[in-house]
């Protein structure tokens, strides 16, 4: 559990330099965009409840954008082999605490960095699970591309959990969005 409150917080305080400089800028298109579009359309006002969600996905991306440029220490390596790493890890989590530790964050760090895009998907475009799964791929393949040049290792596993992850967001949205709807009735 602390090494989970550790890395948030490292998450939050390694992306938020980069968030203070591209969210008022991602504010100020946005409010553009809305702008153009509300002289354009018969649509008087936007949802404000959607528009706060909205800019919580685009802080999130900013964050995890973030994530992605940061030196790591690591080496440039490219893994395209499924679940290699994963077994390995899983086969050495018994010998080697260390293993064990990677392995669970492996897992359920790359699952869970990407539970809530596939929430905010899920709400703010109202997609189907496959839909946001198609999103949550993307979003995880420009990630891993963009590793490619750094000092980041680019593994095939990162873009199956991450895609897992966003549908898990999915599934959680519909979870609790359904839980809602039934309790205004």
């Amino acid at each position: 559990m602390r090494s989970i409150l550790s890395y948030l917080c490292r998450f939050l305080s390694d992306g938020l330099p980069l968030l203070l400089v591209l969210l008022p800028i991602c504010i100020f298109l946005r409010l553009i965009y809305l702008r153009i579009k509300r002289q354009r359309s018969l649509v008087k006002a936007q949802d404000p409840v959607r528009e706060l969600v909205m800019y919580c996905f685009i802080s999130f991306l900013i964050l995890l954008s973030a994530q992605t440029f940061i030196f790591n220490g690591g080496r440039n390596e490219l893994r395209l082999v499924p679940f290699q790493i994963m077994a390995q890890q899983f086969a050495d989590k018994d010998s080697d605490p260390v293993s064990r530790q990677a392995f669970i964050f492996n897992v359920l760090g790359n699952i869970g960095i990407f539970v809530p895009i596939g929430i905010f998907i899920a709400y703010l475009y109202k997609m189907s699970a496959a839909g946001t799964a198609l999103c949550g791929f993307y979003i995880s393949l420009v990630i891993e591309t963009v590793q490619l040049p750094l000092d980041r290792t680019t593994d095939v596993d990162d873009l199956i959990l991450n895609t897992a992850g966003a549908v898990a967001g999915y599934f959680v949205y519909r979870l609790f969005s359904g839980r809602s709807a039934r309790k205004n009735k």
